[in-house]
């Protein structure tokens, strides 16, 4: 494999991986959350380390956990943010003496360990079915899903908070919650 080709497959490899995390990011900055650079970095560094048990164990790996399993995992957490977001716009307001929404708070770093958990269970499949065929791909692989991983939340984020969080406007909680959803439900699915 020319070193070319090598960067294009370890590219696509990357951005495959983290369509998960762009539409994190839309979620969080379609209710107008922005994301700190140090959360997502959080968030990658378990990426990074997840991608890497992949590479190198990822046949170990599936004797303790199926990928069915880290995908219904990884989609109920996604599917339980998504859930919160829902409950704080229009549940919340609706059953409290309180009658605004609960805000939800820019991520610290308990929920970019959490959001790095659940994001992060593809990363071992990932990792591991890109090295089995081509043994020299392990690092750009790896470093190739962290990096990506990184930019699509960033992106997505940017994207969340510049154009949707305005086109959605008192909707944004209902998008935010469903785009959390969608994404859990597509670990399962993809």
């Amino acid at each position: 494999m020319n070193w070319l080709s090598a960067f294009i497959t370890a590219n696509l490899i990357g951005i495959g991986s983290n369509f998960d995390n762009c539409g994190t990011g839309i979620a969080y900055g379609s209710d107008k959350i922005k994301f700190p650079h140090w959360v997502n970095a959080i968030v990658n560094a378990i990426g990074f380390s997840t991608a890497i048990l992949g590479a190198y164990a990822g046949k170990a790996t599936s004797d303790f956990l199926t990928v069915s399993q880290a995908q219904w995992a990884a989609c109920v957490v996604l599917v339980c943010i998504g859930l919160f977001f829902w409950y704080g716009g229009y549940i919340h307001p609706l059953v409290s003496k309180h009658k605004q929404k609960i805000q939800t708070k820019t991520p610290g770093w308990k929920e970019g360990v959490i959001l790095g958990l659940a994001l992060s269970f593809t990363n071992v499949a990932s990792g591991f079915g890109a090295t089995v065929a081509n043994a020299t791909t392990l690092w750009s692989s790896v470093i190739s899903i962290t990096l990506w991983g990184y930019i699509m939340i960033w992106l997505g984020n940017t994207v969340g908070i510049g154009v949707i969080a305005r086109l959605l406007g008192k909707y944004s909680s209902l998008a935010a919650g469903l785009m959390l959803i969608l994404v859990g439900v597509h670990q399962v699915m993809g």
